[in-house]
């Protein structure tokens, strides 16, 4: 999947609202379609052809969050951009529901996030083929071919050339599937050896994102914010039962209040699999500009 800017999805995330509004334009009026996209129709008395640049993105923030998200899931792979399964599932079902023709003059106006190549349909499905993949934890999941060519950069053509090869690192397919599928296993011994691919940082110290991150916090709530990310939910248990601490001893570290102590900041950086000189290093220096201007 060639990589596309975000504000290029949401320009096509706006036109979709613009079919959309056609779409309620014809079934309920000029009325209802300006309250749902915040305008009425221009001089031809239709939607499709308004620049997408006039629709307001915030009448629609959940969806538009959801998209957002979803971006960085795919292609900025980082413990800081989680993507949960009923984002995943939202995804589908609103491009599922979105209009197949548009326009009313015209008598059927198509676009491109009504194919495959779709800005807005990509990251949905490389959204849903990576939490399959990375997230889901269910080993039963199955792949298609579309969702491995996004997830491994590369075309369905070129997938499919993989499954029909004859050596023996050939993709297999599961016998008899329809349409052609792959269980997960599989997709995940033929993905690791794809160049386009970018695995998931299994480790904190791999992921570039959260390493920024902690090295451009300014104040000790900023990193103790990051350290409960990282830790996940239920950070405090996780954490103090991994230390063998109390969990009043882990708490200050995941809320801001903590005095710097380099052993036990070290501690905490090697239970997060961090680089425990940048990590304790931060936790010093967050620490040094608190006490001159206030956490």
């Amino acid at each position: 999947m060639a990589e596309f800017t975000k504000e290029q999805m949401l320009d096509e995330l706006r036109t979709i609202f613009l079919f959309e509004a056609d779409h309620v334009l014809i079934s309920s009026g000029a009325a209802k379609a300006a309250a749902f996209i915040g305008f009425p129709p221009g001089d031809k008395g239709e939607y499709v052809h308004e620049p997408a640049s006039k629709v307001d993105l915030s009448l629609f923030a959940d969806i538009t969050g959801s998209f957002e998200r979803a971006y960085e899931f795919v292609f900025n792979r980082s413990r800081l951009n989680t993507f949960g399964e009923h984002e995943v599932q939202d995804l589908q079902v609103f491009m599922e529901g979105t209009p197949r023709v548009g326009g009313i003059s015209s008598g059927g106006e198509m676009h491109r996030f009504m194919t495959p190549e779709g800005l807005c349909r990509a990251v949905a499905d490389a959204a849903l083929a990576r939490w399959k993949l990375e997230w889901a934890g269910d080993e039963s999941a199955k792949f298609t071919t579309r969702e491995l060519a996004l997830l491994a950069n590369m075309s369905e053509g070129a997938v499919r050339m993989a499954i029909s090869d004859k050596t023996e690192g050939r993709l297999k397919t599961i016998p008899g599937s329809k349409p052609v599928a792959v269980d997960f296993a599989e997709a995940k011994r033929w993905l690791s050896g794809r160049r386009g691919f970018v695995a998931w940082p299994e480790r904190a110290a791999d992921d570039r994102f959260l390493v920024r991150a902690i090295r451009d916090a300014e104040t000790p709530k900023e990193f103790a914010r990051l350290v409960e990310r990282i830790a996940g939910g239920g950070a405090a248990a996780r954490l103090a039962a991994g230390l063998g601490w109390a969990a009043t001893d882990v708490q200050p570290w995941l809320d801001g209040s903590f005095d710097f102590d380099v052993e036990r900041a070290g501690r905490i950086a090697e239970a997060l699999d961090l680089d425990v000189p940048m990590f304790v290093g931060k936790a010093l220096e967050v620490t040094l500009r608190s006490s001159k201007g206030g956490r």
